[in-house]
């Protein structure tokens, strides 16, 4: 009779089939990879690391189809200004034909040097609205976005290109000045002869001063924007300012229009009186005062508001 506590020998065979199983198993079974953490702590830095990897490409992914986007962006924002600048080209290749043939006509006798004044004029706006143009587009290849006209807007590489901006455009009113003073000095021989009255010469001064206020408005904002550059106020201060100077300039110039306004309705009610003018004039002259004096009210409104927020 054998010992309850040995074991049984069908037990024993059992045992030595499982293990004998087991150890083919792993024999049979294919080796790990050498690149598989052998531990568990291993399996998940190795899993992190994927995880990161994967991170950084996708974010290198993102980064470059938004760089993609941005290029393509400017080079239609560039294809655009470039269209500008063509179309500007041909405008002043237009108007500077047009002054050939005024001054060929004033030389003939056929026009008067008014006509090639005017055509002058245009040349020189065309001139400019060309190179501001020109300007614009060597901003945007710069940048990659449309061009900044405030005062606050930062230098581009050293290069300010607000100020190129206003000092081209100063030239406009600065060519048109030439031509309104000798308008004013025939006006006066006119009316020193009697074929002009004095409407007509205060009309020729009100278009001479107001270009004058133009230049000056330009010079102005040109003083502010160095007064930011050198830090000498804030973005904020200086966009008010800027602000102030162009209303106070247009309000100034629509104090004048409406005192002309008046001498040229009161002077309409006299010529309807004698005949030489239609009543159906004077209604007319009314409403543009009344325009005037509206524009007069929004200007100060809007200044007072400016002024407010400068503290004044």
């Amino acid at each position: 009779m054998s010992n309850r506590h040995e074991p049984r020998d069908a037990f024993v065979s059992q045992l030595e089939d499982r293990l004998r199983a087991e150890l083919d198993r792993q024999r049979l079974a294919p080796p790990a990879p050498g690149w598989m953490p052998r531990s568990k702590l291993g399996l998940a830095l190795a899993t992190a690391a994927v995880v990161v990897v994967s991170m950084a490409v996708g974010g290198g992914v993102v980064a470059a189809a938004y760089e993609s986007q941005q290029n393509e962006l400017r080079d239609m924002l560039v294809g655009t200004y470039e269209q500008q600048a063509a179309i500007a080209r041909q405008r002043l290749a237009l108007v500077r034909q047009q002054l050939q043939v005024a001054e060929g006509r004033a030389a003939a006798g056929l026009a008067g040097p008014a006509a090639v004044g005017d055509a002058r004029v245009k040349v020189s706006e065309a001139e400019a609205a060309l190179r501001v143009i020109e300007l614009d587009l060597a901003e945007v290849r710069a940048t990659g976005r449309e061009p900044m006209a405030t005062v606050s807007a930062p230098l581009v590489s050293g290069r300010d290109f607000v100020l190129e901006r206003w000092q081209v455009e100063m030239s406009v009113p600065a060519a048109a000045l030439e031509l309104a003073t000798r308008h004013v000095q025939a006006a006066q021989r006119r009316f020193e002869v009697g074929l002009a009255n004095t409407l007509d010469v205060e009309a020729a001064s009100t278009r001479q001063i107001e270009l004058e206020f133009a230049i000056q408005l330009i010079q102005e904002k040109i003083r502010i924007r160095q007064a930011f550059l050198r830090g000498g106020m804030n973005a904020t201060v200086a966009d008010l300012r800027v602000l102030e100077a162009e209303t106070v300039q247009q309000r100034t110039a629509l104090a004048r229009r409406i005192e002309f306004a008046r001498r040229q309705m009161d002077d309409l009610r006299i010529r309807a009186e004698i005949g030489t003018a239609s009543p159906l004039e004077i209604p007319e002259a009314e409403v543009r005062l009344q325009e005037l004096q509206l524009a007069l009210t929004k200007a100060n409104y809007e200044l007072a508001l400016i002024r407010r927020q400068l503290g004044k």
